[in-house]
């Protein structure tokens, strides 16, 4: 009674590490351990081996449970040893089932020669048989996609000629692919306790309540943050609140900063963001503004992206001052009338069409001429101007004032949500000297090329008969 009670039933067992690894052989009841053993240890190395008894009799069953260290091992010696006849009886070798596991008289079933990947998503079908081909003969390969665009979702499955071969795939392959054994098609695999606790989260909308908040109807955030984050960086932020959806950044370089939006999945998620994020400081001693897509920016938040970089020109200007026996007093007025600058910048507020010096390279990298007044906006089109800029065009608040500089400027703009834009003169000198001094040019950091654009097609009236 001691011997039956050393094993557990193979029912009341958890699964086997490795998966597959243990086999069911159906054998002759005169079998011997010390046989099995000697015959089954070809192919790998036993962990256990266990003849089960009759609970009434004493006597072998006639079944034994043969457990490997590797699948590999166990999947040669199931097709090696299936069917073989050993002490006047056929063998019969089959995968020991757990008790997730549905058990089978199918040695050639398709849960033990499929496999499911985790795969990079430019990976198509033949990259993936190219690399799994170095294991065995590969049957088949389908690499899952997304129903509307048919985008690689980064998971695929592999499909082997034999056990074996998904096996020695198993366990060798990359471990960036993360391979498991398939379950059969129509059954699903058992929750492992994490995902059940996971799933009654969800389900119980726990996450959500945790959040208290009171919605306000939106889902779409636009935020100002430091020029110097990645839009890398700005979405991982906004990820660690549940349901992002979408998150795009721009860098403004007239104004020195970055700004962009995120969008959330529902109004909950987006109203906490708000909360938790705005003036957020990130990184340290810069803060992130965050406002509803329907609400506008203030001056003092664009203008305290300029602060650091202010103060620490200021202090570094004093500091020289003091230490040099011969201080850069132009070094020093220059920082103060900067820091002075912000001071009422901050206090008074500033236009929007708050230009540069023309003289600053970083403005325009040619020279410029002064500014020139506006043509009659009824004017003729003596010659236009193409405009293409890449990224992004300019501001058109700069694109205005650095084309009137050659006279006669009409008007000048860009086409919506497009890299290129018209500037439309009176005189056909003026359009030729904008397009000799510009094109070329890098304008706020941004290449533009200006080239003489076709003559404009008058709009065509309405025939009345």
């Amino acid at each position: 009674m001691d011997n039956r009670r050393k094993y557990p039933r193979n029912e009341e067992r958890s699964e086997d590490v490795p998966v597959y690894s243990r086999l069911f052989v159906v054998c002759d009841r005169n079998v011997k351990e010390e046989t099995l053993r000697d015959e089954f240890s070809k192919f790998g190395t036993i962990e256990d081996l266990r003849i089960p008894l009759d609970h009434n009799t004493g006597e072998p069953k006639g079944i034994a449970f043969i457990k490997f260290s590797k699948t590999s091992e166990a999947a040669n010696a199931l097709e090696s040893m299936h069917g073989k006849t050993l002490r006047s009886r056929q063998l019969k070798v089959l995968v020991a089932a757990n008790r997730s596991d549905i058990q089978t008289d199918e040695v050639d079933n398709d849960k033990y020669r499929r496999l499911f990947l985790h795969i990079a998503k430019e990976m198509n079908e033949d990259c993936v048989k190219e690399y799994f081909q170095q294991f065995g003969s590969v049957e088949d390969v389908l690499v899952q996609r997304d129903r509307n665009t048919g985008a690689p979702r980064g998971f695929a499955y592999v499909k082997f000629r034999k056990f074996s071969e998904a096996a020695v795939a198993f366990e060798q392959c990359d471990r960036r692919y993360r391979a498991i054994f398939a379950s059969p098609k129509g059954q699903r695999r058992p929750e492992t306790a994490f995902e059940s606790n996971i799933n009654s989260l969800v389900a119980g909308n726990s996450i959500m309540s945790m959040m208290n908040v009171r919605p306000k109807g939106f889902t779409r955030l636009h935020f100002m943050c430091s020029p110097y984050l990645l839009e890398m960086h700005i979405a991982r932020l906004f990820n660690i609140i549940p349901g992002m959806v979408n998150c795009k950044l721009v860098f403004d370089i007239v104004r020195n900063f970055s700004k962009g939006f995120v969008e959330y999945s529902n109004p909950i998620c987006a109203q906490y963001a708000l909360q938790q994020l705005n003036e957020f400081e990130y990184p340290p001693g810069q803060r992130i503004f965050v406002k509803p897509a329907s609400l506008n920016f203030g001056q003092h938040e664009e203008n305290s992206f300029n602060l650091p970089s202010t103060v620490n020109k200021l202090k570094d200007a004093i500091n020289s001052t003091q230490n040099s026996q011969t201080p850069d007093l132009a070094k020093l007025a220059e920082a103060i009338a900067e820091a002075s600058k912000i001071i009422k910048m901050a206090t008074a507020g500033v236009a929007d069409d708050n230009i540069p010096d023309a003289g600053d390279l970083n403005y325009c990298s040619v020279a410029l001429p002064t500014p020139q007044p506006l043509a009659d906006i009824d004017a003729p089109v003596a010659k236009r101007c193409f405009l293409i800029c890449k990224p992004q065009p300019p501001p058109l608040t700069v694109l205005r004032d650095i084309f009137c500089r050659f006279g006669n400027l009409i008007n000048v703009y860009t086409l919506p949500n497009k890299t290129v834009g018209y500037a439309r003169y009176s005189t056909i000198e003026s359009a030729d000297m904008a397009i000799k001094t510009l094109h070329g040019a890098e304008i706020c950091g941004i290449r533009i090329k200006v080239i003489e654009a076709e003559e404009e097609v008058p709009n065509k009236r309405p025939r009345f008969d």
